[in-house]
């Protein structure tokens, strides 16, 4: 009886302690919902919430905190019915294309032609001054007809990008249908120089029609002559992705990523919402626009790929509130593209108050302190290339060397091999500015172009 007993409890004591060791593993205080760091498992996808800390210093009057958020779209292991696309291609046909750019353009747009199925919806839109509508938005059923259309587009005169954005934004929303993927795909070498022109008015036509009606707008840039920052930011503000092209015969393999991503969604509309405490300010959001009204910041993540990590960190300022603790309700909203069911995950992140120092200098969580660091750096070096942009290069070679100095000092308490890739980049660039002074116009704007790219490539944890 002795022995039974002895056993019995021996048995429940290895069952509570891989209880606990399980627990443990996907919430690392032990505190249940209420963690610096909880990775859940939503099917299609898996999403972290972490803290920079999970104390905060009571003795400050005005302090920071960092909260990092991440979405991970999972690699489809069954060949489920994929989500269906509603696509405009809006291609650029000014005179600057002609020759290469027009034809590996018109061998992208067949690539797509040939890679949609007729459950897909495609329009084609071409521009210069005038914009005309190659094909309207439609089922995609008789390809050899579609492909003969493409090859019809020959290069005229200057660049209405705002008429042929609009345009390609028109089709999409004619067909507009739930549960589709809808996006507008721009193509463009050169600057506006018709209808529109004013690049705060291009960004706001992409963040409305984003917010209106759902449909993201994805830019592709080519050459030396096109506004890169203009591209950049109309695609941020529409929710899509921004690509870089050197040379035109790459046009068509960053064509072909970008469909690639497109018909691999495994999550739409995702969204994340954080509720800020009082007496708390979201100063910044990097990674990803966002939204704030009532106190809750609300982040678009949108499309989310198979194989793909969407990331954003808040910069969250401590306004002298005397609160023992700190709630930050978050919640994580989607709809799952394989069974199209809406998803609603909330979680509850909690940061408490505390005088004592080495708790907090203890309690510091390495990976959204390099997240910092590394946010931080990119928007340092988007500063950096502007004054390079405008011919300061005493002021960017100030900033960079700072910046470096700042790098290596962060690497002494936080190693971090991504890191070190950035601060090799700036000390690179650092290195190459007198030779800048010197290059020829269209080499200097490529590289600047090349170099924007990389960052942006870094701030949106994209594998380069």
């Amino acid at each position: 009886m002795k022995k039974t007993l002895l056993l019995s409890i021996g048995l429940l004591a290895l069952i509570l302690a891989t209880a606990c060791s399980n627990r443990n593993k996907n919430n690392p205080s032990g505190d249940d919902g209420q963690t610096t760091e909880n990775i859940s498992d939503e099917g299609v996808l898996t999403w972290e919430l972490s803290a920079n800390n999970q104390y905060w210093d009571k003795n400050e009057k005005d302090t920071y905190l960092y909260i990092s958020v991440k979405v991970a779209g999972k690699e489809k292991k069954t060949e489920k019915k994929r989500v269906p696309l509603n696509i405009a291609l809006v291609l650029d046909r000014s005179g600057s294309m002609e020759g290469d750019a027009m034809t590996y353009a018109k061998e992208a747009a067949k690539f797509v032609v040939r890679q949609l199925s007729s459950e897909d919806i495609l329009s084609i839109v071409n521009y210069d001054d005038i914009v005309e509508v190659t094909s309207p938005s439609q089922p995609v059923k008789n390809k050899e007809v579609l492909i003969q259309k493409i090859d019809e587009i020959y290069a005229r005169s200057s660049t209405n990008l705002s008429g042929g954005t609009l345009e390609g934004y028109k089709q999409v929303a004619s067909t507009k249908k739930s549960n589709y993927v809808n996006r507008v795909l721009l193509l463009t070498d050169g600057l506006a120089n018709e209808g529109i022109i004013d690049p705060a008015q291009l960004k706001k036509i992409a963040s409305s029609k984003f917010q209106e009606s759902g449909i993201a707008l994805s830019t592709f840039g080519l050459g030396a002559e096109y506004d890169e920052d203009l591209l950049t930011q109309m695609a941020e503000s529409g929710r899509g992705n921004y690509y870089y092209i050197d040379k035109a015969d790459k046009i068509a393999d960053i064509f072909a990523k970008e469909l690639d991503g497109l018909l691999n969604v495994v999550a739409q509309s995702s969204t994340i919402t954080i509720v800020l405490p009082p007496n708390t300010t979201c100063e910044k959001v990097y990674g990803y626009p966002f939204v704030e009204e009532n106190r809750r910041v609300t982040i678009a993540f949108n499309d989310v790929f198979a194989k793909e990590d969407k990331v954003a960190l808040l910069k969250i300022k401590l306004n002298g509130t005397s609160a023992e603790n700190l709630d930050f309700p978050v919640e994580l909203n989607f709809i799952d593209a394989e069974t199209f069911d809406s998803n609603n995950v909330k979680k509850n992140l909690k940061i408490q108050a505390t005088k004592d120092k080495a708790l907090i200098k203890e309690h510091k969580n390495k990976k959204v302190e390099e997240l910092i660091a590394l946010f931080e750096a990119t928007d340092t070096f988007d500063l950096i290339l502007s004054d390079v942009d405008k011919n300061d290069y005493n002021a960017a070679k100030n900033k960079a060397t700072s910046a470096i100095i700042r790098l290596k000092e962060i690497q002494k308490e936080t190693p971090s091999e991504e890191l070190q890739k950035q601060e090799q980049k700036m000390q690179e660039y650092l290195d190459n500015m007198d030779e800048m002074k010197e290059m020829e116009r269209e080499e200097k704007l490529m590289l600047q172009k090349s170099t924007k790219n990389d960052n942006y490539s870094i701030k949106k944890m994209k594998k380069q």
